[in-house]
Order: C-alpha cells, then sequence, then structure tokens
C-alpha cells in the first residue's frame, strides 16, 4: 500500500485532484488505476515513506470501527447480492456505498483492488480486522473452500445479530443496578458533604450535646469536606489503574472476572451471556465443517472472559487425549450439567450443531428474561439498603433534636 497524489481530467472536462492510498508500489499502476473510465491523468506522484507512514497512522486514528449491526446489514446485503447473481466486487462496492462512516467505503475500495490483483477474498479481509471481526474471518474462508460464500456471508450476518442481542441485554441487565448503587452514592455523597454540616452547626450554635451517632456523622463529613479533591483524584487514579491492569495483565483479568462470576445477580448475567456465546459460536463453526480441535481453538481466542478461556483450554486438553467433546466439558466444570447433557445428546444422535443452538437459544431467552425481572429483583435489595443508611443518618440529625425538646420542655 502507498499513498499517491494526483490530478486527473474527468470526461466532463473537471479536473480532481487529491490524495489516494492505493494497493500498489509504482507510478505505473497508479496512474492505470486512476485512468479508467475515461480519465485523463494531469499528474501523479508516489508520496515518501515518511509521509505515508503518518497519513496511514492519522486515517487509522480517524477512521470509526464500524457497529456489529452495521457490520451484520454489510454481510447480508453482499450475501444477498452474490445469491443473485452479482459479482463480489460489484456486490462489495453496492453494499459499501451505502453506509456512512468515514474511512468505511475507502476501505471496500482498497479490499476490492487487491481482490481485483489476485488476492481471495479471506486473505483480503484478513487485514482489516476492524471491519471483520476474527470469527467472521474464519467463517468466510469456509464459505470460500466450501464454494458457499453467499450462504456463509448470510450465517455470519446472523451469529452477528445474536450477538449483538446477547451483549445488549447483558449491558442492559448490569446497567441497571449499576445506576441505581451509582445514585445512592450521590445522595449519600450530598447528605454528608452538604445537609450533614449545616445541621450539624446550628445543633452546636445552640450548643446541643451530640450523641455519638451524630459524632459519626460529623467525622465523615469533616473527612468528606477536608479530602475531597484527595478523594476524586484517588478514585480517578484507581480506576485507571484497575483499568490498565485488566487491559494488560491476564492474572487480574482472570481475578476479576472470577469475583463478577461469583457475584448474586451480576454472576448469573455474566455466565449466562458467556455460555450464549461459546454454544452460538460453537454451533457456527460445527456447521460450517470446521474441525473440533480448531472449532476450540477460535472459540477460545474469540472468549473475552479468562475464566471461559481458561476452561476452553482445558478441553483443547482433553479432546486432544480423545476424549468425548461432552467429556471434555463435564471435566471443565465451568459448564452446567444441563449443557453438558445436550452436547451429550447431540453427540449421540448427530444433531450436535443443532443442540447447541437450542443451548444457545434457551440462554438468550434466559437473559432476556433477566432483564426484564432485574428491577423487580433489585427492587427490594435497594429498598432495604437505602432506608437503612437513611434510618442512620436521620436518626443521627434528630437525636440533637428530641434531646434539644427535652431540655426546652424540662425548663
Amino acid at each position: 500500500m502507498a499513498y499517491f497524489r494526483y490530478k486527473v481530467m474527468e470526461p466532463t472536462g473537471k479536473i480532481k485532484s487529491g490524495v489516494i492510498n492505493l494497493p500498489y508500489k509504482d507510478e505505473t499502476s497508479a496512474s492505470f488505476y486512476l485512468g479508467r473510465d475515461d480519465r485523463t491523468i494531469v499528474s501523479i506522484k508516489q508520496m515518501g515513506a515518511t509521509v505515508s507512514f503518518i497519513l496511514e497512522k492519522m486515517s487509522v486514528i480517524a477512521r470509526k470501527k464500524p457497529s456489529r449491526p452495521i457490520q451484520a446489514e454489510f454481510l447480508s446485503n453482499i450475501s444477498m447480492m452474490l445469491k443473485s447473481g452479482m459479482t463480489l466486487t460489484t456486490a462489495m462496492q453496492e453494499a459499501a456505498s451505502g453506509i456512512n462512516i468515514p474511512g468505511f467505503e475507502q476501505d471496500i475500495n482498497d479490499m476490492i483492488l487487491r481482490i481485483q490483483g489476485g488476492a481471495t477474498f479471506s486473505d483480503t479481509v484478513s487485514r482489516y480486522s476492524a471491519i471483520f471481526p476474527s470469527n467472521i474471518i474464519h467463517l468466510i474462508r469456509m464459505g470460500e473452500e466450501t464454494g458457499k460464500l453467499d450462504e456463509m456471508l448470510m450465517d455470519a450476518s446472523e451469529h452477528l445479530q445474536r450477538i449483538e442481542s446477547i451483549i445488549s441485554d447483558t449491558k442492559q441487565a448490569l446497567l441497571y443496578p449499576a445506576f441505581v448503587f451509582v445514585t445512592m452514592a450521590l445522595g449519600m455523597f450530598f447528605w454528608f458533604y452538604y445537609v450533614v454540616p449545616k445541621i450539624i452547626t446550628l445543633f452546636q450554635d445552640m450548643d446541643v450535646a451530640l450523641p455519638t451517632i451524630t459524632l459519626c456523622l460529623l467525622a465523615i463529613s469533616t473527612f468528606l469536606q477536608n479530602n475531597i479533591l484527595l478523594l476524586a483524584v484517588g478514585l480517578i487514579a484507581v480506576l485507571i489503574v484497575v483499568f490498565a491492569a485488566y487491559r494488560g495483565n491476564q492474572g487480574v483479568r482472570w481475578g476479576m472476572d472470577a469475583f463478577f462470576l461469583k457475584l448474586p445477580v451480576a454472576g448469573t448475567i455474566i455466565s449466562a451471556s458467556n455460555l450464549a456465546f461459546i454454544t452460538e459460536y460453537f454451533s457456527i463453526l460445527l456447521n460450517a465443517g470446521i474441525d473440533i480441535i480448531q472449532t476450540m481453538h477460535i472459540l477460545k481466542d474469540s472468549t473475552k472472559n479468562e475464566i471461559y478461556r481458561q476452561k476452553l483450554d482445558g478441553i483443547i486438553e482433553g479432546l486432544q487425549r480423545s476424549e468425548s467433546i461432552s467429556e471434555a466439558f463435564r471435566n471443565a466444570v465451568v459448564f452446567p450439567s444441563f449443557v453438558v447433557r445436550m452436547i451429550n445428546v447431540g453427540e449421540l444422535s448427530g444433531t450436535l450443531d443443532i443442540q447447541l443452538k437450542n443451548i444457545a437459544d434457551n440462554y438468550r431467552n434466559k437473559l432476556s428474561l433477566l432483564v426484564a425481572t432485574l428491577g423487580k429483583m433489585i427492587e427490594p435489595i435497594v429498598l432495604i439498603t437505602a432506608g437503612i443508611l437513611f434510618a442512620i443518618i436521620i436518626g443521627g440529625l434528630f437525636l440533637p433534636i428530641y434531646d434539644l425538646v427535652g431540655q426546652v420542655s424540662g425548663r
């Protein structure tokens, strides 16, 4: 790939100039490409390696990764056009023209040039991981090898749509409790930072004896007021360190993933989400004709949760020891007995891909049900927690008033 500065005259006589990234290394090939459709080359010059490097980095930074729904739509459109008899390059060009993402159409045009230059579709898309995830690239490669590219592209599109549904349901399920507890924390901060100091100052001015609980509230309030900046900076620093450690250290990821899986509600949601993804993708890969060991390696590379990645690694070792699929999954422990039984049924009946799809459907439905009922599950916990916290605060603030009223009545 190289960048070329060009100036061409359109058939209408209009002069057009600019910079273009082409999969060529010489000006002759670039001139042949730009001279198509009766254009006249006025000038063309290949840009230096340093300038090309800078432009490439700038384009990567500015480029926006298409979302899964857009990826699914793009693959679905190509599939339908291929079925209608269009060539692959024409289908790609038509499918990209309706997607309004900066740099997307240029990337597709670059792919088309590579394909026209003799590269295979799978080798070409493997260079564009922002548009085509690794799991989709495997499906495209199988489609090319089996001569069923249109079917594999449609399967890939439907797979992305289902994965998007799983991720969307998971985020929605986890967002509600996170929002509730963050709101409660902000409410507590407001009380301790603004309300409590003003009321307790009033008590002190009136020379009211403060009970122990009120003194504790005062200590918390004073600590917040004296250290608010330090606490804010510390919280941000902790979040940055935890995020960086999670991204860069496998042990930290494993520990955090293990912790979240043990939480009462979040653990159920995360487990259902991962099981839905693994069985869904497992079914797709088996149906595509990929052998079981390679399938498990692809599953491991595509799974984000370190606990499930580790268990999939153990399954691979079990399969290499000639264990059956169901036995390898049973020994992995983390997979529920329901999943193991369904896999065993699929092995015995020769319908493993169908049984895996049924498992994925089951866990997707479970996620949807969790999303629908999560509010009712969280509500009593929120009410009890909020009630206890605010009872302590109100009690600490009203006890001095009660003592003050008692003193006034005694006089």
